[in-house]
């Protein structure tokens, strides 16, 4: 196949180039420099046009020209041939940005918050945006080119209080296990998980392939009971198959929003002998309160139920989840810190 067949270079259609300036420019790109005649030898482009195209390449800044008494013609490579303009149009596009959020009408959502997206580089965007603006924590598993395109912005996270929870598959290599373990607690399964993500209790993310290989497509979801239902699942499906390599007793502090998750970490410091004392945020006879107090126990009850015992100087009180009914209070946010007794 000639060299000018390929599609790639087709694309130059979006700098604007003529059919003729692509199959010239991309014939000194491959070649190196050569001469007009053996440009239009290898292109087919006809003679009384090349020098009016040469010469509108020239001024693009896409070739160089040797004007010595044989004459050639150098490409100029695309990083360094479009320079100026990559740089303009982000700058327009981030102008475009900066003037939308600014302006943008306030709607309130009356719709449940749902996004499909297919294209990847999208995705990992989303992804990285919403670990950044996490606050409590992060429960996740991920194969491995994610985990590592995302450690910068988990890292970030990490040294901002926010914990991070993460089940890994056969498909993660012992240095990623090593280096989620610096940042948060990481349990390990011999098959590979479902591809999911929940921040603050708020939002969620779910690789519909991890799941079924008749779906191509990743879904962001940002509503209550949806997210909910995600937590359960990644619970059930993710973390109870998987084992231990970095518990939550490595980790004095911790900010935790979802009920099980706190139960596990509150059984697993209480079993080194620790002693929690814990700040708790949520809803009490219909309103939100602080407490603060120790944490003495949990009561877990598969599918029922999945609280902990809060005992403050007043009296003791049983925690549960956001939509918990058979505790006294229900936790929106938990804040511990642990001791050796």
């Amino acid at each position: 196949m000639n060299i000018m067949d390929y599609d790639l270079f087709n694309d130059l259609e979006k700098f604007h180039l003529s059919n003729y300036e692509i199959k010239a420019y991309s014939c000194l790109l491959m070649n190196g420099p050569m001469k007009a005649t053996e440009i239009i030898k290898e292109t087919g482009i006809p003679q009384p046009r090349m020098y009016d195209i040469l010469g509108k390449l020239q001024k693009r800044g896409l070739i160089l020209i040797n004007s010595s008494l044989k004459k050639t013609y150098e490409a100029v490579m695309p990083a360094d041939a479009f320079k100026e303009e990559l740089i303009n149009m982000e700058k327009y596009v981030n102008q475009l940005d900066t003037f939308i959020k600014i302006n943008k009408k306030k709607i309130p959502a009356k719709s449940p918050n749902v996004w499909f997206i297919e294209n990847d580089s999208r995705i990992e965007t989303k992804l990285e945006e919403s670990i950044e603006a996490a606050k409590t924590e992060i429960i996740l598993s991920l194969p491995e080119t994610r985990i590592r395109y995302l450690l910068p912005v988990m890292r970030k996270a990490y040294n901002n209080g926010v914990t991070i929870c993460s089940v890994l598959g056969n498909n993660v290599g012992s240095s990623v296990i090593k280096l989620m373990s610096e940042i948060g607690v990481v349990r390990t399964r011999d098959v590979t998980p479902a591809e999911i993500v929940i921040v603050d209790r708020k939002l969620s993310f779910l690789n519909a392939k991890s799941i079924t290989e008749g779906s191509d497509y990743s879904v962001f979801i940002q509503e209550d009971e949806l997210v909910d239902i995600m937590g359960y699942y990644f619970y059930y499906m993710n973390w109870i198959p998987s084992k231990y390599e970095t518990d939550f007793s490595q980790f004095r502090k911790l900010k935790i929003s979802t009920s099980w998750l706190a139960c596990e970490a509150i059984d697993n410091i209480l079993e080194k002998r620790k002693r929690i004392n814990a700040t708790l945020k949520g809803i009490y006879s219909l309103k939100e309160v602080d407490m603060k107090g120790e944490i003495k126990s949990t009561v877990r009850i598969q599918g029922v139920k999945q609280s902990f015992i809060l005992s403050t100087p007043d009296r003791d009180y049983t925690v549960g989840g956001k939509n918990g009914k058979l505790e006294d209070v229900r936790m929106i946010e938990l804040n511990m810190d642990s001791i050796l007794i």
